[in-house]
């Protein structure tokens, strides 16, 4: 796992502006890589100000991964990236399979399948892009917004 971005270039983007803070990291397409997916998550969110937004990505960018590992195989790793944005984060994750993730109808005899219902319910946006012969899933976690 090879973060691509320095602390230098955080405290740098930070003085810019808040929505250039970003973070590419390649994640293990193995077992380990939704724990290794977690551990950027919680590394970043807190420094750039969103502790607050923790819980629900890791979660989200947990699914991400595991269904990556489960649907694309054939990689060494996923490209995940993660954008300061000023009202939340962009969690992306690009794999090499053309397969876009889909909203499976739940059935209460399946054991699995429930992982894209749950990032699209703590969303505030998701959708998929074509990304080098493959996609990448992008979702948005915002703040809740104060009317």
């Amino acid at each position: 796992m090879g973060i691509r971005t320095d602390v230098a270039f955080l405290e740098l983007s930070r003085k810019v502006l808040v929505a250039q803070w970003r973070a590419s990291v390649d994640v293990p397409a193995t077992s380990r890589g939704p724990a290794a997916a977690r551990r950027v998550v919680s590394a970043l969110l807190p420094v750039w100000g969103l502790a607050d937004l923790l819980d629900n990505a890791e979660l989200i960018v947990s699914e991400l991964v595991t269904n990556a590992f489960l649907h694309a195989p054939g990689t060494d790793s996923f490209e995940l990236d993660l954008v300061r944005r000023t009202d939340g984060v962009r969690i992306s994750l690009a794999d090499g399979a053309s397969i876009r993730p889909v909203i499976a109808e739940l059935s209460e005899d399946q054991p699995s399948g429930r992982g894209m219902a749950l990032v699209a319910a703590l969303a505030a946006r998701w959708g998929s892009e074509d990304h080098h012969g493959g996609k990448r899933v992008w979702v948005d976690v915002d703040r809740p917004r104060d009317d």
